[in-house]
């Protein structure tokens, strides 16, 4: 792949439905395993799951938030991508100029 390639942009089609797919077993599991545990049992287990997927979660979020701030389209964006063009040489850092 050259420098001049456009980076891909994750399919986020695929993405979803990995989502869906991995929220849809979480709960056939939870369904599945809810009557068998003992109620604190069955609280702790909840709250340790929320958590995990919070925490799973925040690199989406974040990157949501950051796109919604210095996205492309925002004038910050904008600016961002001014710069680069101005400062970068166009050329990759292992690149050998004669």
């Amino acid at each position: 792949m050259s420098h001049m390639e456009p980076a891909k942009q994750p399919d986020t089609l695929n993405s979803s439905l990995l989502a869906v797919t991995q929220t849809a077993a979480g709960c056939a599991l939870g369904l599945l395993l809810g009557g068998k545990m003992g109620r604190t049992a069955r609280k702790a287990t909840a709250f340790t799951l929320l958590g995990i997927g919070a925490v799973l979660a925040l690199p989406a979020i974040v990157d949501a938030v950051a796109n919604v701030i210095s996205g492309p389209k925002t004038a910050r964006g904008a600016r961002k991508r001014l710069d680069t063009i101005r400062h970068d040489p166009g050329l990759p850092d292992d690149a050998e100029v004669f």
